[in-house]
């Protein structure tokens, strides 16, 4: 059987297409011809030096469009499809029905903000109070860390930080903004220029690790919801009672009932943080479909949702502090992930815009998947919808 380190071809002199053919034989000889894993034709051949190793093809996740939606974002309205990677039947379908209601309400205001990417080293100090003394030193220095974290890429801006202490151990947690980029490895080298400076001039301060969990990426987390990572960004629409029966079968005090005791109640007998009913399901298939780092639903996904009744209609607003998204670096420049944003807004957007269409689509999958629960319709559309027909 042949080992991993088969996989990696080194000879400078093969190009990438020669590596993935290699390494492909490496694969057929243990298991035999695997044409549609092995289906590259629509990668570049730069994916085998900047986002998989051990490269030998790619899989495919089906992409279905949800909407119109109408979204009213800076002062302007605009309809956007949806494209969403998914393999769960009867998504797809629910988000076009909440874009369906959004629309047919005129739409859902949208507020982006952007909060800036974090990274937070921790370094050990010789005390507690020496810890205090290194904090104590950054402070007044921190515009010469900024000035030596922006000379790191010119697409970078420090933006704020904070620090903690913990015994003798230093957390900080620095925040920048990175442009149109998600920026995670933008962040990392600034980040490593900032620790060497703090090495440089602390004696005794060194550091533990780049990164220390405060950041805090790909982890459940409360910090982000506080301060928000990446971008901000909330949803709002007001369904009036008539809306809701024509389009969802149900009424407004059914949803909040709902609502109230499946994301507050529910949530909170279960212990989660998170007061929504199925945000990651949309966030992960724009993520997959648009190229970004679907890791970062894990706390992408920790969203709130509110309903209130106003004069016979409901108001309903999504929150969602931390979503990390680019419209450059990662896999946004893969040939299909592309295609998927032009699809959105006929064009390349920007990242503001992106998070925007995001958030509405987010919506409009929990108003959608809330009303079925209202008509007992859950089960009976992913049993049409979700089950193999033969």
């Amino acid at each position: 059987m042949k080992t991993l380190l088969s996989l990696r071809v080194s000879d400078s002199n093969k190009t990438q297409e020669d590596k993935l053919k290699q390494r492909q034989k490496i694969v057929t000889d243990f298991c035999g011809d695997l044409p549609y894993l092995f289906d590259t034709k629509n990668l570049p051949e730069t994916v085998g030096q900047k986002n998989c190793e051990n490269w030998v093809g790619g899989v495919t996740i089906p992409v279905g469009v949800a909407g119109p939606i109408q979204i009213n974002f800076k002062n302007k309205k605009s309809q956007y499809y949806l494209p969403l990677a998914t393999t769960e039947g009867a998504l797809v379908a629910s988000v076009s029905r909440g874009a369906k209601v959004i629309s047919t309400a005129g739409g859902t205001a949208v507020i982006v903000k952007k909060m800036g990417m974090s990274r937070a080293p921790v370094f050990e100090c010789q005390s507690g109070a020496h810890a205090f003394e290194v904090l104590e030193i950054i402070e007044k220095n921190i515009n010469k860390i900024g000035k030596v974290a922006e000379s790191t890429s010119s697409h970078l801006k420090f933006l704020s930080h904070q620090g903690w202490v913990r015994g003798k151990f230093l957390y900080l947690r620095f925040n920048f903004d990175t442009d149109q980029a998600m920026g995670m490895n933008m962040v990392t080298i600034a980040s490593q220029a900032i620790a060497t400076l703090i090495e440089k001039n602390n004696e005794g301060a060194k550091l533990t690790a780049l990164s220390s969990n405060v950041c805090t990426d790909k982890k459940d987390n409360l910090i982000n919801s506080i301060l928000g990572r990446g971008h901000f960004a909330q949803a709002e629409v007001v369904l009036s009672k008539e809306i809701i029966k024509s389009v969802l079968k149900t009424t407004p005090e059914e949803l909040l009932k709902v609502h109230t005791q499946k994301n507050l109640i529910g949530s909170n007998l279960a212990g989660s943080f998170s007061q929504n009913a199925h945000v990651a399901n949309v966030l992960s298939a724009i993520y997959l479909a648009t190229g970004q780092d679907p890791a970062h639903v894990v706390e992408g996904s920790k969203a709130f949702l509110s309903l209130n009744i106003q004069n016979q209609d409901l108001y309903i607003s999504l929150t969602l502090p931390n979503l990390n998204m680019g419209t450059i670096g990662g896999g946004t420049y893969l040939p299909s992930q592309k295609e998927a944003r032009f699809l959105i807004g006929q064009k390349e957007i920007k990242i503001a815009e992106l998070v925007a269409v995001t958030a509405a689509a987010c919506l409009a999958g929990e108003i959608s998947l809330l009303a079925s629960f209202c008509t007992d319709d859950l089960a009976k559309a992913h049993q049409e919808l979700g089950r193999n027909k033969r």
